[in-house]
């Protein structure tokens, strides 16, 4: 082991009791997964084994080098300062390619998976080329790590270092803080645990925040449309099994109104559907209602005034115009203008007493065209395009503003998003996923917008991640701020860090947290 090839890291902590919780299996994973997006971005991963690599914890929990952290920040430090000359003198930085930097955070944070996080939430998507395959803690905030690289083995050494800043606070004189303020390295690290995955891999199911839970229906995976319905409580971190479909479905699409979820058309792997199913959550169960007056799959689905839109879709030869409303009311479906062009996995939602269908597919072209709908007066006109085509991507009204969340452009999966601004009347770029996205749905769960499932390009995906109002970043951890986390030590021992609660939890297995 000791003759292989050597990437050396240092990871900055910015307290000393965050380096005494450091979980060896979750650093190192991260510390993987920065090494595999450098390979993204360059052909070769020779340059990686040259030097000492000196890395922060970014605000959306990924790994990133130091020599990005811009100059008078909190933690640009004289470590720092010192790495980015060195580093300077190295290396030629590639500044084309290199991504928005993400600034430390103001609190030190400490990163918690579970103990079988790779048997229950990779075994789907395990990528052999790029693995972690044993780590141990050679000394005290030392690891060493044995890992595939490209289908290559070698090793991972990191070693932690508390960041100390450059200068003490100018209201107080050196080797003084200030009452009741503590030093950085005394400071409570915030517990970080991560998102739970889906049981199945999946793409194109249907989404909507049922009753502040995140709903997941059916979908489609590797070989099969799916009756599946699995909901997901932010509260908890935790998923539950709901009562199936009484079909399978994928490429469709749900909505919520009154209380009740609406699963429209789709298909079963076979043909295309014209049957809609309602659940209704007091009594648990899915009951048939009135059928589309035209079978489709791929239709963009949204509730808006107490109604249920279905816009355009595929019947299985060409993107369709017809759009259709149903009235529970009424319990009955009528046709409401068509789409000025025919469009399918376009991004539907209602917005602003509006109905928006964003992008999608003609039958050969990626779209980035954009229609508005207006109840009353019933006509459909074209509204600013979007900036890149997009089919198959999500779209949700967050924060006042319209997201169209991933997709593909007809070539590749997208990890981009883009904002529309109903007063400018303008698409901007948004932040980028963690993970490309094609066929994803979205939902909007309190302050936070979730990207579910989807296709990455090379595999379908069980994942979940969200949007973050604060730091205005996607992530795949959530913040644990109301548990006591019992962490499992090297040395067999037991550490608690108090918080809130007086009870002691742990991330089980599964990613939910367990008393």
């Amino acid at each position: 082991m000791l003759s292989l090839p050597c990437i050396q890291i240092e990871v900055l902590n910015q307290t000393r009791e965050e380096m005494t919780l450091v979980d060896g299996d979750a650093l190192c994973q991260l510390v993987l997964d920065w090494v595999h997006r450098q390979s993204d971005e360059n052909a070769s991963l020779e340059h990686l084994f040259e030097k000492t690599h000196l890395l922060y914890l970014a605000l959306d929990n990924s790994l990133q080098d130091c020599i990005e952290l811009p100059s008078g920040e909190v933690s640009d430090s004289d470590i720092v300062q010192d790495y980015k000359k060195l580093s300077k003198r190295q290396t030629q930085i590639n500044l084309k390619n290199r991504r928005k930097s993400q600034l430390q955070p103001a609190k030190p944070r400490v990163l918690i998976y579970s103990r079988d996080i790779s048997d229950q939430n990779l075994t789907e998507n395990l990528d052999l080329d790029w693995s972690l395959i044993a780590n141990t803690k050679v000394q005290d905030h030392t690891f060493l790590a044995l890992v595939s690289l490209a289908g290559a083995l070698a090793t991972l050494s990191v070693m932690l270092r508390l960041n100390r800043p450059t200068t003490p606070s100018p209201t107080n004189t050196p080797g003084e803080t200030a009452p009741g303020s503590r030093l950085p390295s005394e400071e409570k690290p915030d517990l970080y645990c991560v998102l739970p995955n889906m049981s199945y891999v999946k793409c194109a199911a249907g989404c909507a925040n049922l009753n502040d839970n995140l709903l997941v229906c059916g979908g489609y995976d590797r070989g099969e449309c799916l009756k599946s319905v699995e909901s997901y409580s932010p509260d908890g971190n935790i998923w539950a099994t709901l009562a199936p479909m009484k079909e399978a479905r994928g490429r469709f699409d749900i909505a919520v109104s009154g209380g009740k979820v609406y699963a429209v058309g789709g298909s079963n792997g076979t043909t295309e559907l014209t049957t809609v199913e309602m659940y209704d959550p007091l009594t648990k169960k899915w009951t048939r209602t009135s059928s589309l007056p035209l079978a489709r799959s791929n239709a963009g689905v949204c509730d808006l005034d107490a109604k249920i839109y279905c816009i355009g879709g595929w019947n299985g030869q060409v993107g369709i115009k017809q759009c259709d409303l149903f009235d529970p009311l009424t319990n009955g479906w009528s046709s409401v203008a068509p789409l000025l062009t025919g469009r399918y996995q376009a991004g539907v939602c209602s917005f602003n007493g509006k109905v928006y269908a964003v992008g999608g597919c003609d039958s050969w072209n990626c779209l980035n065209s954009v229609e508005m709908y207006d109840p009353t007066t019933d006509t459909w006109c074209y509204t600013k395009s979007m900036i890149t085509p997009r089919r198959g991507c999500g779209l949700a009204v967050f924060k006042g503003k319209m997201y169209a969340v991933g997709g593909s452009d007809g070539t590749h999966s997208l990890t981009s998003t883009e904002i529309y601004d109903s007063e400018s009347q303008t698409w901007t770029p948004g932040p980028s996923m963690t993970t490309p996205r094609a066929n994803v749905g979205v939902a909007v769960i309190g302050n936070k917008l979730y990207a579910v499932g989807g296709f990455s390009g090379k595999t379908f995906l069980n994942s979940i991640e969200y949007l973050d109002e604060f730091t205005d970043e996607w992530t795949t951890f959530i913040p644990k701020q109301d548990f006591s986390y019992q962490l499992s030590l090297p040395n067999g021992s037991d550490r608690t860090s108090k918080s809130d609660a007086s009870s002691v939890a742990s991330c089980s297995d599964s990613g939910s947290v367990s008393e």
